[in-house]
């Protein structure tokens, strides 16, 4: 899909980058990853002699004027531009789905005409919703305001009005209130313009970002740490910004500034992709909770237990009906042999005992080679806890994520398990 954009690279994850391979990639491109890599301590590649190698992080990083998209891959096909595209949209569908991104229809329409790239609907996300604050008025607050004036406004400061006027007696040092826009919400989304004037190489994008600086004239620039939006609490006339302050965070925090003037520039917004998938497969299933006719009571995601001292127990996902429990552990990875390996089944065991589950499930995505659809590791000895590795195809039939995802999940893995138990139990 972006292929005719020179300034996109798409990638899959676990893939290897090197100089030479593309001729957008080049060696400052590297050397500005390079450091960006050790300052991260390789979190989400490792650098290697001229070459990248991605890890199971996705989503996007702007070095200089290219944009290199890491996708998800679960199967193994060729590697194509209708490959690319499929998972470029599936990485969107999934992040939409997970609140990480908050997709207006019109807008990703706008853009995917202009071959975008995931931070291209970031960027434009960010500016529409400031153009949004802009139009309904940017909240002003008051502050203090301390300075040597020529009158008394509101109250004299004695010890640095005597300092600073013992031969000025016809000046004030004060304290006093000001009712403006320089407050730190709007502080915020200063300096995310102001980072975004800087790395954004669309004509578009910069005709706006210079309009929307033009109506924050007057606000102080500041240092921007992650403290400050730690400490933002929204009530009711602040809510408005919530959207658009999230979207300036990631700006803001995951930008590195080429602090030497090179104009390397490295900004990064990247995603754990197994964290990802766990938290898609818990919302699709989370949607069916409500069913009528469906008997899943409870659906739960991140239930960490004490186990020893201050170590806990974390399972992914656990599925409660009336008579039974299940859990779910997720893997994103392609299954050899469908197989799993020695940790993961002695995981699932202790989950049986620790969770008092009937059933734990290890679940993959389902490749377009030979996954079975369900394989059961039973023993006569441990008869009510017992283990199954599962692939689920997240793809409907024209390629796209599968929209009712947790009905399939429902019907193709879980109704006979549940079934089952209470069978066994009647």
């Amino acid at each position: 899909m972006n292929s005719s954009n020179q300034n996109i690279i798409q990638v899959y994850e676990y893939q290897t980058l090197r100089v030479g391979d593309n001729s957008q990639f080049n060696v400052s491109h590297f050397k500005a990853l390079e450091k960006y890599g050790y300052k991260t301590r390789e979190k989400y590649y490792s650098v290697g002699n001229q070459r990248i190698r991605f890890t199971n992080y996705v989503g996007v990083i702007q070095v200089k004027n290219l944009t290199i998209e890491i996708l998800p891959k679960a199967d193994v096909a060729l590697d194509s531009d209708s490959s690319k595209e499929k998972w470029h949209n599936a990485l969107i569908s999934m992040l939409q789905e997970c609140k990480l991104i908050k997709l207006n229809a019109i807008s990703y329409a706008r853009l995917k005409l202009k071959s975008a790239s995931i931070l291209d609907l970031y960027y434009d996300l960010f500016l529409t919703e400031v153009e949004t604050l802009l139009k309904h008025g940017l909240r002003k607050d008051y502050r203090s305001q301390r300075e040597n004036l020529p009158m008394v406004k509101g109250k004299i400061l004695f010890t640095e009005h005597v300092r600073r006027n013992a031969f000025h007696k016809e000046r004030f040092y004060v304290e006093h209130k000001i009712f403006d826009l320089n407050n730190r919400l709007n502080q915020i989304l200063l300096k995310a313009l102001q980072i975004l004037k800087t790395i954004s190489h669309s004509p578009s994008h910069n005709t706006r970002i210079i309009k929307l600086l033009n109506n924050l004239d007057g606000i102080t620039e500041e240092i921007i740490t992650p403290q400050w939006f730690e400490n933002i609490h929204y009530d009711r006339n602040t809510k408005r910004y919530k959207e658009a302050i999230n979207l300036a965070k990631l700006i803001i925090l995951r930008f590195n500034p080429d602090l030497k003037g090179g104009n390397e520039n490295v900004l990064a917004i990247m995603f754990d992709m197994n964290l990802l998938f766990e938290n898609y497969v818990y919302r699709k299933l989370k949607a069916v909770q409500s069913d009528p006719d469906i008997p899943i009571v409870s659906v739960r995601d991140q239930t960490r237990t004490p186990f020893w001292e201050s170590r806990g127990l974390r399972a992914d996902i656990i599925i409660e009906s009336e008579d039974s429990r299940l859990v779910i552990d997720t893997k994103w990875k392609v299954l050899k042999n469908n197989t799993p390996s020695d940790a993961d089944l002695k995981q699932m065991f202790v989950y049986n005992l620790h969770y008092n589950t009937e059933l734990s499930i290890l679940l993959y995505p389902k490749t377009n080679i030979d996954s079975v659809d369900k394989k059961p590791f039973r023993n006569d000895k441990f008869k009510d806890r017992n283990c199954q590795v599962a692939f689920i195809d997240i793809f409907d039939e024209s390629g796209k994520l599968e929209a009712n995802l947790g009905l399939k999940l429902y019907y193709e893995l879980l109704e006979s398990e549940l079934n089952s138990y209470v069978n066994a139990i009647n």
